[in-house]
């Protein structure tokens, strides 16, 4: 990563990190924890992901489109579950997906890594890519080699091809716990997954 780009993973992941800034704005993550239905888990992080890009001085978007391949692809077919925006420039800085994870879901790990590296062709002011997936305690992929090949090398989605990435990629896991109410998660710990950055970033 430049320095830049490492500065701006270090910050994010350490805002991420905070449970003082989850206690103060999604406090049920960390004390009832939340009901594991539908999207219920995936829409509390999306809002903390722009609550913390917020706590950062970012102008942060959630479920935002990203145009792309404009002659085929229709507005929203890719989407980042959060992209921070420089107030002063307008430019955006930093695109954010948030995909569950259960054993076998490494296809699903794949689509959401594709569309940050559509979303780094795209908006050429990026500085950072973000994947944060979530595990139940104990779980957790047995390789991701295959998810981030196609962030370092490049892929064919919708008849285009898409270049190789052109911004680091930070992959964090989110670790939930089961909480003292029957069917409910609460947020354990973030862990920074550096292995497979490295496995993703060889390029640079």
């Amino acid at each position: 990563m430049t320095n830049e780009s490492e500065d701006t993973a270090s910050r994010l992941f350490a805002a991420l990190s905070n449970t003082a800034l989850m206690a103060q704005h999604l406090p049920m993550l960390l004390a009832c924890g939340v009901p594991d239905v539908g999207v219920t888990i995936h829409s509390h992080f999306l809002t903390f992901l722009v609550t913390v890009g917020q706590s950062l001085e970012f102008a942060a978007v959630a479920d935002c489109p990203v145009l792309w391949a404009p002659e085929s692809a229709r507005p929203g077919d890719v989407r980042a579950d959060s992209i921070w925006f420089d107030p002063r420039s307008y430019e955006a800085v930093v695109a954010a997906e948030f995909e569950r994870f259960e054993r076998g879901d490494e296809t699903k790990l794949q689509w959401k890594i594709q569309n940050l590296a559509i979303a780094s062709s795209a908006l050429r002011t990026l500085r950072l890519a973000v994947l944060v997936y979530w595990v139940r305690s104990g779980s957790t992929p047995r390789s991701m080699d295959s998810v981030v090949t196609s962030y370092r090398d490049g892929f064919r989605r919708n008849g285009h091809d898409v270049p190789p990435a052109t911004c680091p990629l930070m992959i964090v896991k989110c670790v939930m716990r089961d909480a003292a109410v029957a069917d409910r998660l609460q947020f354990g710990e973030f862990l920074r997954d550096r292995r497979n950055e490295d496995l993703a970033l060889r390029r640079y």
